[in-house]
């Protein structure tokens, strides 16, 4: 399309510009920019008769291919408004085997005798997640602390049933008054943002994938009251295995 043909165009003219009013003489980037710099440099050479260089390192992909970023979705920000602490610890938790020691190498600032430790501990025991908690507590503990990196694990035990501390959680404040009239359970889905639609969530709710306070939601009609809450009079509401949501009466 003239878009893609274009933008290499483009971004080559850029490194010209580029090199002549800031002196830039090298373009570090993604190995998915190979093409676009070096058309810069190429531009540079025919025009200027000048040296420019281009570096690139290999892209970080998900198990699918993708690579991480805001056009696929699957960004992960620093600003902890935009991704919560919580929700870098889970994403980070449910890395797929096959990239997980890659990712410690990466993303940590771990000696390569632990992340070898870690790897055969893995090996031997899979079904205990270590590179997968240590990959998700260290990222968090280098980006926001180590109080953030604590309450992460203290909300994902209590979201999974292990104990923990429940407040946090990802945590929605909803009317009281409606609970206390009753809230239908698809409402309850999208009201949450577990689900985009109530179509999604009716479609969750008919394939198994809901729950609230442990109870498994089979019912597209069902209702809750204030006087299904908990004993904490909140509720937890689950979409799938990696979702969920804690829910405060206001």
């Amino acid at each position: 399309t003239w878009a893609e043909f274009s933008y290499t165009l483009l971004q080559g003219y850029d490194f010209l510009h580029l090199y002549e009013t800031k002196n830039c003489i090298m373009q570090v980037a993604g190995s998915d920019q190979w093409g676009n710099i070096t058309t810069g440099v190429d531009l540079i050479r025919k025009m200027l008769n000048k040296t420019a260089y281009a570096f690139t390192m290999p892209l970080i992909l998900d198990p699918s291919g993708k690579k991480f970023g805001k056009s696929e979705g699957n960004a992960l920000w620093l600003d902890k408004s935009k991704t919560s602490p919580y929700q870098i610890y889970q994403y980070l938790y449910n890395s797929d085997d096959s990239k997980v020691i890659e990712y410690l190498k990466v993303f940590t600032f771990l000696p390569r005798e632990q992340i070898e430790e870690i790897c055969a501990q893995q090996k031997e025991h899979p079904e205990t997640r270590i590179a997968q908690k240590t990959l998700a507590y260290e990222v968090v503990k280098d980006i926001h602390g180590k109080e953030e990196a604590d309450n992460a694990v203290a909300g994902a035990k209590a979201a999974f049933g292990g104990g923990g501390d429940k407040s946090q959680m990802p945590t929605v404040e909803l009317s009281k008054a409606e609970f206390d009239a009753g809230v239908n359970a698809c409402d309850l889905f999208f009201n949450t943002k577990l689900c985009a639609t109530k179509s999604d969530a009716r479609r969750l709710i008919q394939q198994g994938g809901a729950s609230v306070n442990g109870n498994a939601v089979t019912d597209v009609k069902a209702v809750f009251k204030t006087s299904d809450a908990d004993k904490d009079g909140e509720f937890v509401v689950k979409a799938g295995k990696k979702k969920f949501c804690r829910v405060v009466l206001k």
